[in-house]
């Protein structure tokens, strides 16, 4: 109990001294089931990109990984509970997680969702099988991704995030963690994903998700930035430039979240700072 209300009053001053909202900054606290402590306060939308960016810049000195969602520190606890397979994050389901090795995990998830595509048309029957096959295989495949790539023009101007628009205040909350991907192992409500699928019913589950943000976080300097359930952003420090590191990245967004269209669309966002995915 003193350790949090310490946390809580240390992110108070501190925002109030750095000019982060106008006015007392009012933290609210919370505890998970597992007993992991959440703290937030409500910041304008327009002010929350850089409250973060604040925060995130002092994560080496307060343990807390800051992070932008609708929820209060309570709701974001109550949202969690449930019996559903990305319910009740935890630390030892976070130790699990981190124990697998993250490219491996992309990898096998890139597979899934390619048998499943392709699982109607195998064994193939006739050479239109066959083509089905080898239409599918060209969507996971970075060169041939690239080649379409290299025929589009350059990405226009950087979208506004969508935490960006105008509107109802959201939370700055805050979670004892190393990084940001580590969030959807401790508090997998953050992150739903039930419309994802791979063979044989395979789901994106917590662990997924940390290993494939923290597969980015180590290869583009991804950081957790937003998410709303159906909804996740991440802020990219050294988005790729390569043309095929491009592609690369591309087929892993487009496996990650196929509601993008297509690797070819998510090659265009990859080029970006921010990186938007939804499940819905």
């Amino acid at each position: 109990m003193e350790a949090r209300a310490s946390a809580a009053g240390m992110l108070a001053a501190e925002s109030e001294t750095g000019g982060l909202v106008p006015g007392p900054v009012a933290v609210k606290s919370a505890v998970s089931a597992s007993g992991i402590a959440v703290h937030g306060f409500r910041v304008e939308r327009r002010a929350v990109r850089a409250a973060w960016a604040w925060w995130r810049a002092r994560h080496d000195r307060t343990g807390l990984v800051p992070f932008v969602t609708t929820l209060a520190p309570r709701a974001l606890v109550e949202h969690d509970r449930g019996e559903e397979r990305w319910s009740g994050g935890s630390r030892d389901l976070l130790d699990s997680a981190l124990r697998a090795e993250p490219s491996e995990v992309m990898a096998e998830l890139q597979a899934s969702r390619l048998r499943e595509m392709t699982d109607l048309y195998v064994p193939p029957q006739d050479d239109a099988d066959r083509k089905e096959i080898e239409e599918c295989e060209l969507l996971f495949d970075p060169e041939a991704v690239a080649a379409e790539l290299a025929a589009c023009p350059e990405p226009g101007p950087e979208s506004t995030a969508r935490t960006g628009l105008e509107g109802d205040p959201v939370w700055l909350n805050f979670v004892e963690a190393k990084a940001g991907y580590e969030l959807p192992a401790l508090f997998p409500g953050l992150v739903r994903t039930p419309n994802w699928s791979g063979h044989q019913n395979r789901q994106l589950l917590p662990a997924d998700h940390v290993a494939v943000l923290r597969h980015w976080h180590e290869r583009y300097g991804a950081e957790f930035y937003f998410a709303d359930s159906s909804t996740l952003e991440l802020v990219v420090s050294h988005p790729p430039l390569n043309l095929l590191e491009i592609a690369r990245a591309a087929v892993e967004q487009y496996v990650y979240c196929p509601d993008l269209g297509d690797a070819a669309i998510a090659g265009d966002q990859v080029r970006r700072s921010v990186w938007t995915f939804w499940w819905d």
